[in-house]
């Protein structure tokens, strides 16, 4: 999955995190889609759709405090005031700007081609998150607080729309009887044909544990081939399982494990896929230690916990398609695009939002606890990690 994609996808939630929003509650307000300030000078096209300065400006902030958030939890608490910084990093926020405009404009492209509707209940949520962010602080420093993102109160209001509208397109796709979703057999197809459950013997080198060796690979060589033998002369592989070997994991998995390419070192896998159903291997060597492998019958009881994955494999996911949807994209920019920079997107941000938003380089007690409510939460910095990587 597109790292940017899960980068998207997580700016409203991060944005409610900060605003201490929760869910709930019931309001009469609703939340409506709404097109920014039409005046504005068109800064690019998506399939025709134009994206304004104002909204487009608005993101390449949001992206600049998501970085600025990201190198502050690592000491450097002004990022774009730092010139040497600023300027290699600025160098992206267009493109980032350019990628949110996108994801924005194809998930309502879609969601209407398709005739979708939010429910009421979905907008009367959306409402909620809105509402008690106010309600936990003030308007004014609701306002103020997402201005910081380089929101206004109706980029969020939008934003959170679209979100929704994913998640529906999302249902729509992969749902329970999505239109992408595979039928039952399908899935249990797939999962016989590309997963194996097999347990095993493990004699290992070095203590899992405290990193110190415990033997020779010629020892544990050794000692492997000793227990394969008297498998061989007929010994229960389970009892002496049990007694010998030295996987850590053999007390949550003493039926063995249940798995598909990928997700064990090359060498294991390859072991236990040439085997036939309770054959049993030679010395199978690995960074672990060596192995005995014996491969037993499909666990069909550990297919709930790779469905997903398995209709991913077979149908795709809603964010590969999104992220197809957006390559597919016909983006046409106008000069204006050049000319909004991280150095002068303050003054393209919708007007309300111009007044309240915090500059580099303005140094205050307010400017300080604004930088400190926008740090995100251990998930989202989790997200700004792999999102940068």
């Amino acid at each position: 999955m597109s790292k940017l994609v899960q980068r998207l996808a997580a700016m409203v939630a991060m944005t409610a995190v900060v605003l201490g929003a929760t869910i709930g509650g019931v309001s009469s307000m609703m939340i409506h889609y709404k097109p920014l300030n039409e005046g504005a000078e068109t800064v690019l096209t998506v399939n025709g759709d134009a994206v304004t300065a104002d909204e487009y400006s608005g993101y390449m902030l949001y992206n600049m405090q998501y970085y600025a958030s990201m190198y502050a939890q690592m000491g450097l608490t002004d990022l774009w005031s730092n010139k040497d910084m600023a300027k290699s990093l600025g160098a992206s926020m267009p493109e980032a700007a350019e990628q949110q405009a996108i994801y924005a404009r194809v998930v309502m492209q879609k969601f209407n081609e398709l005739g979708l509707k939010l429910s009421y209940n979905e907008q009367k949520e959306m409402a909620s998150v809105r509402r008690n962010s106010i309600a936990n602080t003030t308007k004014d420093a609701y306002l103020n607080q997402i201005a910081q993102f380089g929101f206004s109160d109706q980029t969020y209001q939008n934003f959170m729309y679209i979100s929704q509208c994913y998640q529906a397109l999302n249902d729509y796709y992969f749902g329970e009887n999505g239109v992408n979703t595979p039928s039952d057999e399908d899935i249990q197809k797939y999962y016989e044909d590309n997963y194996i459950t097999a347990k095993h013997i493990l004699i290992t080198t070095v203590d899992p544990a405290s990193g110190e060796t415990k033997r020779t690979d010629e020892e544990a060589k050794k000692e492997a081939q000793s227990i394969l033998d008297r498998i061989n002369a007929g010994e229960d592989f389970d009892t002496l399982m049990n007694q010998y070997s030295e996987d850590t994991g053999l007390s949550n998995n003493p039926n063995g494990y249940t798995f598909t390419e990928g997700q064990m070192v090359t060498e294991f896998y390859d072991g236990a896929k040439a085997l036939a159903e309770d054959e049993v291997s030679e010395l199978v060597k690995s960074n672990y230690g060596y192995h005995i492998i014996k491969r037993v019958k499909l666990d069909d009881s550990q297919l709930d916990n790779f469905k997903s994955d398995i209709i991913s494999a077979i149908s795709g996911s809603m964010d590969e398609l999104l992220q197809q949807w957006m390559d597919e994209a016909q983006v046409e920019t106008t000069d204006l695009y050049s000319t909004i920079t991280y150095e002068n997107v303050y003054d393209y941000l919708p007007q309300d939002v111009q007044t309240l938003v915090t500059r580099p380089g303005e140094a205050s007690e307010q400017s300080d606890a604004q930088q400190s409510d926008a740090q995100p939460s251990d998930a989202e910095q989790s997200a700004t990690e792999q999102s940068a990587q």
